[in-house]
């Protein structure tokens, strides 16, 4: 099996409350930009849907990490088997 790539083992490694910062910033930043861009909302409006819709994606993202890094780790060992 491939080697997972550095950025990922990074990402992995990082503590729960880092990957939350990380992950809530990121998606704040592109829902408001999917929410100006895409939906036309007013600024104030597509930044509030932006931190409103992060919430659930941040929860999604460090859960999706939590539970594949849990999954491998018990199907073939950190070697990224």
């Amino acid at each position: 099996m491939n080697p997972r790539p550095s950025l990922i083992v990074r990402w992995e490694e990082l503590h729960v409350s880092a990957q939350v910062a990380v992950a809530f910033v990121v998606a704040t930043l592109v829902l408001w930009a999917i929410h100006i861009l895409l939906l036309n909302q007013p600024l104030g409006r597509g930044f509030v849907y932006g931190l409103f819709w992060a919430v659930p994606v941040t929860a999604i993202v460090v859960l999706a990490t939590r539970t594949e890094r849990a999954r491998r780790i018990g199907a073939g060992g950190e070697r990224g088997e």
